[in-house]
């Protein structure tokens, strides 16, 4: 199945499943007015917004049948915007309720509720936990391992205590309609939960992979590659991501994402990685020690060089580490003897941070590449380029036909930002440009 037709039978499937429990509600005679609208209106909105909440485990749980389909950056941003409608869906359900009957409002107080009432609001508090975890992770510095600990435990609580609310209060699921979407709903989840913490790491264990070599390439940058242990290794496309991760088990909660950086033609089912120490897992990059075990889980992205819309040629555009994927697809194209022309843009702070210099000296008589290096703050006074990729920058050295070329664009967030206004102003249409731009949720 193409990835076209794939994506479309995923979302058909999500936006059921999030709208199921409601259709049935409607099917079963409720919400036709009436002194009890108000109360049926709030359980409406509830059942959407636990539907809502249980279906994140399906949209990140990084399906390998849709790795290359999903567009990972727009999946983890609406993740997160989801997950922020699920918790106001489910206030709206209590402040409804407390409209509608006002006792319901003192039932906060978990000690002196109804348990049937109660659970519900552990549920809430489990959801504005995760919400105010997920927002302020970076600000407290959170390590990322326990924080996802404690994203899956309050997602057990909020999906256990919301269906406990939902089968003991009765009212609605006494309908066996009802019920039976219900039940399925739940065993959706069980078997995504089931996906991502137990089959997923079995599939990722069965192929792991060996350090062949650490490289250092700056102060704090890292070549890492990778080569399969026991197996012909996994196939990838140039500008795709995988999660990695190190240690005795792939039933490891600490993953990360990075960009390969090496062609998808390497002999031997290598791979590689550039990575930038920032501390936590990419801290121990640079001691990895040769033959030491790490699991890949990936790849996953839906860039394809083969896309007809990049055959007339490619603007790459790369920040710092974000030019690890301009990398993976430039040497995919050079030993594939692909000559389309192909115009790189990368961008750093000045000569001894910059990266791969050898290396793009080494792919120039390979590829149709023009390179366009510009520094922040450049040792040398009489650099050429100074300063930040910049629409100027890029008419100077871009062809005529420069709208009908495929652009794709990967780095720091404020530079993403700074490279849309650019686009805007040059007039790229959103369909010739593909970001790099994704976030763990």
């Amino acid at each position: 199945m193409s990835p076209t037709n794939k994506r479309k039978l995923f979302y058909t499937i999500y936006f059921t499943l999030v709208l199921l429990p409601a259709i049935a509600m409607l099917l079963s005679g409720y919400l036709r007015g009436g002194e009890n609208l108000i109360r049926d209106l709030a359980v409406f909105l509830g059942f959407i917004g636990m539907s809502l909440a249980g279906i994140q485990l399906i949209s990140i749980g990084r399906i390998h049948w849709l790795a290359d389909a999903l567009d990972l950056d727009k999946v983890y941003n609406n993740h997160h915007w989801v997950s922020l409608l699920s918790v106001l869906l489910i206030i709206a359900h209590f402040m409804l309720l407390s409209f509608y009957n006002p006792i319901i409002a003192g039932f906060l107080n978990i000690f002196k509720a109804p348990w049937m009432i109660a659970a519900g609001s552990i549920g809430l508090f489990g959801l504005l936990l995760i919400g105010i975890t997920s927002v302020l992770r970076k600000s407290f510095k959170m390590d990322y391992r326990y924080w996802l600990f404690i994203h899956d435990i309050l997602t057990i609580i909020i999906l256990t205590f919301g269906m406990i609310h939902l089968f003991k209060v009765g009212y609605y699921t006494s309908h066996p309609f009802m019920k039976a979407i219900w039940i399925f709903e739940i065993a959706v989840w069980v078997v995504a939960f089931a996906y991502i913490r137990i089959i997923r790491p079995i599939r990722i264990g069965q192929k792991p992979y060996m350090v062949e070599s650490v490289v250092g390439e700056s102060a704090d940058t890292y070549t890492l590659t990778l080569v399969p242990d026991g197996h012909d290794g996994v196939s990838f496309e140039a500008g795709q991501v995988a999660w990695i991760s190190t240690g005795p088990s792939p039933f490891n909660l600490h993953r990360n994402p990075f960009s390969y950086s090496g062609s998808s033609e390497a002999p031997g089912g290598a791979i590689r990685f550039s990575i930038k120490n920032l501390g936590d897992f990419t801290s121990t990059v640079p001691h990895m020690q040769k033959g030491q075990r790490v699991y890949v889980d990936g790849p996953y992205g839906t860039f394809n060089l083969e896309d007809p819309r990049m055959q007339k040629g490619l603007v790459l555009i790369a920040g710092g580490i974000g030019l690890a994927p301009v990398m993976s697809i430039l040497n995919t194209l050079a030993d594939r003897g692909d000559k389309r022309p192909a115009y790189v843009f990368y961008g750093d702070f000045n000569e001894d941070t910059a990266l791969y210099a050898d290396e793009f000296e080494q792919l120039k008589p390979k590829l149709n590449m023009a390179f366009v290096q510009v520094l922040e703050k450049p040792l040398q006074d009489d650099y050429p380029h100074q300063g930040y990729i910049t629409k100027d920058v890029m008419l100077e050295h871009l062809p005529q036909n420069y709208n009908e070329l495929f652009y794709f664009v990967c780095g720091p967030a404020a530079m993403l930002r700074a490279v849309e206004k650019h686009f805007d102003a040059m007039g790229i249409s959103d369909s010739q440009i593909h970001e790099e731009n994704y976030t763990m949720a």
